[in-house]
């Protein structure tokens, strides 16, 4: 019927009406597009989430990813009922969530930090105690009496910069103050791992740093997400709706890499090196004595110090060929070559940061094996989960 309105008025008006009415049906069609693009994003999120949880490897990491996509979708759709308002008493529901919010930012740093450096995840104990404890605070709201009674026009969240903010009790200033804190640990979190990280742009290493890089990349766009949140949160919600569509967009972005290279995940490396060693090499060797005398190289020869050290010439000095101990490395100690020597290399370079302390960090990097102070902090950090100086700088903190 709209349509046929249209051309009537077409042929009594003329083009000049058409141009102008059917400007305002393209625009109204995009705002619909935009509204249900943003709504679209918690779902798919969920999915996510749920699509890790039903993987029928049960590594770790799925079920990290998992989580991390839960508490992302929770968040983001907290994001959605306060900026958006789409339903009744959506006003509860971005108040209760907004622990979910609080906790996402750990998620997303550990997890662009994981695909980026390689760092295993681990959260810290303090974490967990903290995200208690903001949950407790947040869910005596609506159990408040008196003047702190939770209706909506104390519990609707609103930018730090409205009028009404300044009026509220201190309780709920509180509750906004956190909200608006999950964005700005958020923004802090994954400025400082990009400035960390600026490495994979000059690495040699191209199988690795590709994959590092495409993190890196998703990591900027995140970062950008989230200063819009940020920027929401003091100054207007349309900035929030802006920050939810572009997280829509990252997290596409990302789910189109996993599906053209799994590997982006490092969810599917199990499963490859699985198929990698589906008929064996090793059958017939002493498996055991192979491990022991490659032990023997390393601690007593201190083999791991030759610089252009390779699989190949390791394996000869064994009596295998480099695709039996490198089957050997990965189904007995679940490590690559490169991991298994550069344990020793970082072993000894923990020994000489400590023990040596007037000895520059290039200096040690070479002296352990590595070609590039660059590889060698990455490397490192990747097993301590800290760069070189701050490991030296924490055990002689320790000596005082």
């Amino acid at each position: 019927m709209y349509i046929i309105y249209i051309v009537h008025e077409v042929l009594t008006n003329g083009c000049e009406w058409f141009n102008i009415e059917s400007g305002k049906v393209i625009m109204e069609i995009l705002s619909l597009f935009y509204k249900q693009y943003i709504y679209f994003g918690p779902i798919f999120v969920f999915v996510l989430a749920l699509s890790k949880l039903v993987s029928k490897q049960r590594l770790r990491i799925n079920f990290f990813y998992s989580l991390s996509y839960l508490f992302m979708g929770l968040g983001m759709l907290q994001v959605v009922s306060y900026s958006m308002k789409p339903y009744p008493g959506y006003w509860y529901v971005s108040h209760l969530l907004i622990p979910f919010t609080f906790g996402t930012p750990l998620f997303l740093y550990l997890r662009f930090r994981f695909l980026i450096q390689g760092i295993s995840i681990r959260i810290h104990p303090v974490i967990p105690v903290v995200f208690s404890v903001i949950t407790l605070f947040i869910f005596a709201g609506p159990f408040l009496g008196g003047e702190l009674s939770f209706v909506r026009e104390h519990a609707e969240l609103r930018p730090l910069l409205d009028q009404f903010f300044m009026n509220l009790p201190v309780y709920y200033k509180i509750v906004h103050l956190i909200n608006f804190s999950g964005k700005v640990i958020l923004c802090a979190g994954l400025l400082t791992l990009l400035l960390k990280t600026i490495y994979p742009w000059q690495d040699s290493d191209k199988e690795m740093s590709m994959q590092s890089r495409i993190a890196y990349i998703f990591t900027i766009m995140m970062f950008l997400t989230s200063a819009l949140g940020f920027t929401g949160d003091i100054v207007s919600f349309e900035f929030s709706k802006a920050s939810i569509a572009m997280v829509n967009t990252v997290t596409l972005c990302v789910f189109l890499a996993s599906q053209y290279d799994p590997g982006y995940y490092a969810i599917f490396k199990h499963l490859r090196q699985k198929k990698k060693y589906a008929v064996s090499k090793v059958k017939g060797i002493d498996v055991m004595s192979v491990i022991e005398q490659l032990s023997m190289l390393m601690n007593e020869n201190r083999l791991y110090l030759e610089e252009k050290l390779s699989i190949k010439d390791v394996a000869e000095m064994l009596d295998i060929n480099h695709q039996q101990l490198s089957e050997i490395l990965n189904r007995e100690l679940g490590k690559s070559f490169s991991s298994y020597v550069n344990d020793f290399k970082i072993s000894e370079a923990r020994n000489l940061l400590v023990n040596e302390p007037e000895l520059p960090v290039i200096r040690i990097a070479m002296s352990v094996g590595f070609n590039s102070v660059r590889t060698f902090n990455r490397v490192f950090a990747k097993s301590t989960g800290v760069t070189p100086v701050e490991y030296r700088n924490r055990h002689l903190k320790k000596k005082l």
